[in-house]
């Protein structure tokens, strides 16, 4: 359903696939008021392309946790 870029860097498109542009899960995603682009991505006007402007930092999470990644590097590293 989305096509992208693999690296994760900045300058990297983010899209919807032209054959999933008309899929309703889409339009009503597109046309949602409740839809929040994060600041480190562009959208164009249409909504089904992104741009990755920058990687996300931690303050850009948008849920009341308190991160800690020193803790899943160790769960991780086991």
């Amino acid at each position: 359903m989305v096509r992208r870029s693999p690296s994760g860097l900045a300058g990297d498109v983010i899209e919807v696939k032209e054959k999933s542009r008309e899929l309703p899960l889409v339009l009503d995603g597109i046309g949602s008021p409740e839809r929040d682009v994060p600041d480190y991505i562009q959208m164009d006007a249409k909504g089904t392309t992104g741009t990755f402007l920058r990687s996300p930092k931690l303050a850009d999470v948008p849920y009341p946790v308190q991160m800690e990644p020193n803790l899943v590097i160790e769960y991780y590293s086991r």
